[in-house]
């Protein structure tokens, strides 16, 4: 989360629990952030502590319950949200799949992603 330090504004993307790493800038803010979070039943999963915090925080945070609407297009929504928004990079928080998608998706597009590497 230290590189959203790098830009004006960014994308967050968080699937599951991969909203935890991501409350710290939520919640304190480095910089200006739009929020795309992919989670089945977000109260039920994450409680309603973490659904309002994430709420109060981003207003405008697109919150996709697989369980209500199935499995996103996170690539498609990730960078509908780089457009609105006018960010500069985005941060995923997933597994890997995922990350990986995500990550390819926007580096294709011309937008500096960061993801986790799994190398190791």
């Amino acid at each position: 989360m230290r590189s959203a330090t790098l830009f004006n504004r960014v994308v967050l993307v968080g699937t599951g629990s991969g909203i935890g790493p991501l409350l710290g800038h939520i919640q304190v803010p480095t910089c200006p952030f739009r929020l795309v979070w992919s989670t089945p039943n977000p109260v039920n999963t994450s409680g309603k502590d973490v659904v309002d915090a994430v709420y109060t925080a981003a207003p405008g945070a697109i919150v996709h319950d697989t369980k209500e609407q199935g499995r996103p297009d996170l690539v498609r929504q990730t960078w509908d949200a780089v457009q609105a928004f006018q960010a500069e990079a985005v941060i995923v928080i997933s597994n890997e799949k995922s990350t990986k998608k995500v990550v390819y998706g926007m580096e294709t597009r011309g937008v500096p992603p960061y993801g986790a590497i799994w190398d190791s």
